[in-house]
């Protein structure tokens, strides 16, 4: 859904990956520093959660987190960037990332607990999933339902509406149930198909042995 974007974003951003990159920046540090903010942030909000508005600070931020990912997708793509510590870093961000700034919500009254939580979780465990691709020699699994820009999509919705006033909290907490099914069903899927992606290929070897 957001490739487009991100590629679009990543040809305007060419540039301010270049000057970053004659500075002596690295990928690893753009993913560094978008996972520490992601964390400065979510303690913000979660300590003055009960000023409703500072929920706003969550999608602007995960705007502007988009142009971290953009400059670091760049300078790995294109200035030679890409390296096991990098992506080992790169996961771990984009984990403490989410929890970061899910988990303000809980503090929200009237938005479910239990909700915020299970969909933290399942969404850590999605990940997870996806990691398990390259241990059973498949692919690192990005498959959908809900991939991890969606989850940003719908919890930058939510603080939006929360800051400004114009979303309840019971469209929240229908919209988290939804979303704990649609995980569920993402790690199933992640899981399913890195195993295919490994037997299919030994079934036809056998096959053609045969």
């Amino acid at each position: 859904m957001l490739t487009p974007l991100k590629s679009a974003l990543q040809k305007r951003l060419h540039p301010v990956a270049k000057i970053l990159f004659d500075d002596g920046v690295r990928a690893i540090h753009v993913t560094s520093c978008a996972g520490l903010i992601s964390v400065a942030v979510g303690v913000l909000v979660a300590a003055f959660a009960f000023h409703l508005w500072i929920f706003v600070l969550i999608p602007i931020w995960m705007l502007i987190r988009m142009l971290f990912n953009a400059v670091e997708a760049v300078l790995i793509s294109e200035f030679g960037q890409q390296s096991r510590l990098g992506t080992c870093a790169h996961e771990l961000s984009r984990i403490v990332a989410e929890t970061a700034l899910f988990l303000p919500f809980a503090v929200i009254p009237k938005v479910s607990i239990l909700l915020v939580m299970t969909v933290t979780l399942l969404a850590i465990f999605s990940e997870f999933a996806g990691l398990l691709g390259p241990l059973i020699k498949a692919s690192r699994r990005q498959d959908g339902p809900l991939k991890s820009d969606m989850r940003l999509v719908c919890f930058g919705i939510f603080g939006a509406g929360i800051g400004s006033g114009y979303v309840l909290t019971a469209p929240i907490n229908i919209a988290l149930a939804v979303m704990t099914v649609l995980l569920l069903i993402t790690i199933i899927i992640r899981i399913r198909r890195a195993v295919s992606e490994v037997t299919k290929p030994a079934a036809a070897k056998a096959d053609l042995s045969n």
